[in-house]
C-alpha cells in the first residue's frame, strides 16, 4: 500500500498532511566549500559504493571533479543528466539531474537541478534539489515537490520520504488531485488546476 505524507495508511491512495517542516529537513544539504580546482577530473565515470557487501548507490555523469583534501566529488552534467540510483532494504530509487555531489565520508548524495526519479514500485519524484543520507536510506528535501502514482498526484514543499517512496511526508503548501492518465505533472509547487490548497493537520482519503 503506498502511504503517502505522515506514514498512516488510508484507503486506495492515502493523503495524511503535515503543516511544518523539521529543522532537519534540508534539501541538498549545505553547499560544498569553495574550494581550489579539483584533484582529479575524470570523463564518463561509472562510480558503486557498497556497504556491508550489498550497494548504497551507482552514479554515472559525463565528469567527475573530485576534491580529495576537501571530502567530496561533484558529478555533472555535459550532454547528459547524472544517472543516480539508491539502493536500500525499502525498495530502489532511480533518478536524473544536472548535478549530483557525494560526501566521501559519509558517502551522502546532493542532487540538484531537474531532479526526476523513479521508485521500483512506479512512485515519480520531482523537485529542483534532494538529499539523500546513507545512513539512514532516506531522502529530504525543502523544495517544492511533485508526487505521483497511477492518477494521483501530490505538490507541496518539503519532503521527507523511505528510498522506495513507499512512504513519503510532504510538509508544506499540499495539494492532491485525480488525474486522467493522459494529464502530465505540471512543474513542482506549482498549483494544481481546479485544486485549493489542503489544511494542515488532517487526514484525507479519496
Amino acid at each position: 500500500m503506498w502511504r503517502l505524507m505522515r506514514w498512516v495508511p488510508l484507503i486506495a491512495c492515502p493523503l495524511v498532511l503535515a503543516g511544518f517542516v523539521p529543522s532537519h529537513v534540508s534539501g541538498a544539504g549545505p553547499s560544498p566549500p569553495v574550494s581550489s580546482p579539483p584533484d582529479i577530473t575524470l570523463r564518463q565515470i561509472h562510480m558503486i559504493e557498497t556497504r556491508g557487501g550489498s550497494r548504497l548507490w551507482e552514479l554515472r555523469a559525463d565528469r567527475a571533479e573530485v576534491h580529495e583534501r576537501e571530502g567530496y566529488t561533484v558529478l555533472s552534467r555535459v550532454t547528459r543528466p547524472v544517472e543516480v540510483t539508491l539502493y536500500s532494504t525499502q525498495g530502489q530509487f532511480t533518478c536524473t539531474a544536472n548535478k549530483a555531489t557525494v560526501d566521501l565520508t559519509t558517502k551522502d548524495v546532493r542532487l540538484e537541478g531537474g531532479v526526476v526519479g523513479r521508485s521500483d514500485q512506479g512512485t515519480e519524484l520531482r523537485t529542483e534539489a534532494l538529499r539523500w543520507l546513507a545512513a539512514s536510506r532516506r531522502l529530504q528535501t525543502d523544495q517544492p515537490v511533485t508526487v505521483s502514482r497511477g492518477g494521483w498526484l501530490s505538490r507541496g514543499r518539503g519532503l521527507e520520504a523511505e528510498t522506495g517512496l513507499e512512504q513519503v511526508r510532504i510538509f508544506q503548501n499540499i495539494t492532491s488531485q485525480l488525474r486522467s492518465p493522459a494529464t502530465a505533472p505540471a512543474p513542482a509547487g506549482a498549483p494544481a488546476p481546479g485544486s485549493a490548497p489542503r489544511p494542515a493537520g488532517r487526514s484525507l482519503a479519496p
